[in-house]
């Protein structure tokens, strides 16, 4: 039994790694969702949010419907995915503040429609919830096309 090694040079391992981090931005490149899927959730959450706080109980079953196949047809177009984060402390925390953020905006509404008989605060909250889940996405998008730029110019 032999144990034979090969030497690598210098300049061919720097490419190998230069071939690896420009896959690697190409994957992110696939992975990312498109603004499409961004604008699509924000519009179906802030609907969400609005038919809630307007109290029109027969018109949830669509935004309800909506976001599953809006994640489905998403997933089935994207050629690979992002790593899955861990549950850590911060992530939970995040998803916890964003629930409360959104239960925050239907109490709201649904206090201003009470109130005030109208659907103005109904609306503004819709739009809020869509802006807020509108700018999560971007700057998710923003993160993952830092990485990448940051990647191209080393």
């Amino acid at each position: 039994m032999t144990n034979e090694t090969t030497k690598v040079e210098s300049e061919e391992a720097r490419v190998a790694l230069e071939s690896i981090k420009h896959l690697e931005g190409i994957a992110l490149q696939h992975a990312m969702s498109p603004r499409w899927f961004a604008i699509s959730i924000a519009f179906v959450v802030g609907l969400l949010v609005f038919l809630i706080g307007a109290g029109l109980r027969d018109y949830y079953i669509f935004p309800i419907i909506a976001l599953p196949l809006i994640i489905a047809v998403q997933r089935s177009k994207t050629k690979a995915s992002i790593r899955t984060i861990t549950m850590q402390k911060k992530t939970i925390i995040a998803l916890v503040s964003l629930i409360a953020f959104m239960l925050g905006l239907i109490f709201i509404a649904i206090y201003v429609r009470a109130s005030y008989g109208t659907f103005l605060g109904p609306i503004i909250t819709g739009v809020i919830a869509t802006l807020s889940v509108y700018w999560i996405n971007e700057s998710e998008r923003n993160k993952y096309q830092n990485k990448i730029d940051q990647d191209k110019r080393k």
